[in-house]
């Protein structure tokens, strides 16, 4: 069922525009798979599965045309966790079909649904990230030089420093701007990245590991849309056409307490690989204090 509510008709652009800058911090990371649909799984509202699913690296072979990523014959496989996120708006004593109501439902629904999974999206990622193995392999003193920072993972000799990215807290980062200043350099993001030799840098606050370094081919992302299981009075499918991601939208009559409830419904997930201190193949580093 397509939507047909003036105010939702409208607020779908300016929703995918409030999540766009957390689908830009997902894709500067790995690999998205994004669809409406995944055959061969029922997705109920509500819902926490397991999918099995190819080291990531053969993710990055996903097939466009059969919609799977076990494209890659390996049997090692990852567990991806994928989990229903359901954020809306409830309109109390309003009628979403009234023209005078499009602009107020544009305007807070879209940003309400997009604050609410961007910051789901988020706290999925840092879990995924907080959750690989620590490496007792790769460490950094508690108050590092700018040196000892371009030195980080020098040892490692599979990884790819100019095809990862360098992900740190909001302390972490602190350090990283206070070093660059220190050396009067500046510090944003890219010139950080620049410096230590990584091909970004990225901040994701809350996390509890200091740093993990992110190789692209080490965490992957996917996104589907719950399947509709109940009558709701108006339902539609949305799709971002830069991103692919789509967001599933249904509308409900709440009659005991005098209102209609808008929700935007994703079932998100994400696959992060760890690197052991003995790792030979590409994975994620979580970076340690040295005593």
């Amino acid at each position: 069922m397509a939507l047909t509510s003036p105010g939702l008709t409208l607020a779908i652009d300016a929703l995918f525009g409030n999540i766009k800058p957390q689908l830009d911090l997902i894709r500067r990371l790995g690999a998205t798979d994004f669809a409406a649909e995944n055959p061969g799984v029922d997705i109920k509202p509500g819902t926490t599965m397991k999918m099995p699913l190819s080291t990531v690296s053969a993710a990055l072979a996903f097939d466009d045309d059969t919609n799977n990523y076990l494209t890659g014959g390996d049997t090692a496989y990852g567990t991806l966790t994928c989990t229903h996120f359901l954020q809306g708006y409830d309109m109390r004593g309003t009628n979403i079909d009234a023209g005078v109501n499009a602009p107020r439902i544009k305007q807070l629904f879209s940003m309400r649904v997009a604050t609410g999974l961007s910051i789901a999206m988020q706290k999925a990622l840092k879990t995924a990230l907080d959750g690989t193995t620590a490496s007792t392999g790769v460490k950094i003193v508690a108050s590092p030089t700018l040196a000892q920072y371009d030195a980080l993972a020098a040892d490692v000799t599979w990884l790819d420093k100019l095809n990862s990215a360098l992900v740190v807290n909001g302390a972490e980062f602190a350090i990283l701007k206070s070093l660059m200043h220190g050396a009067h350099l500046s510090a944003t993001p890219a010139n950080i990245a620049q410096e230590l030799g990584f091909r970004d840098v990225i901040v994701v606050p809350g996390m509890t590991a200091r740093a993990v370094i992110v190789p692209v081919s080490s965490i992957g992302f996917m996104g589907r849309v719950p399947a509709i299981v109940a009558n709701y009075k108006e339902t539609g499918v949305e799709t971002d056409p830069d991103s692919g991601l789509s967001i599933g939208i249904v509308v409900a009559d709440d009659q005991e307490h005098n209102r209609i409830v808008v929700n935007g419904d994703l079932w998100f997930g994400v696959c992060a690989k760890s690197a052991n201190a003995a790792a030979t193949e590409a994975g994620i580093i979580k970076v340690g204090t040295q005593a």
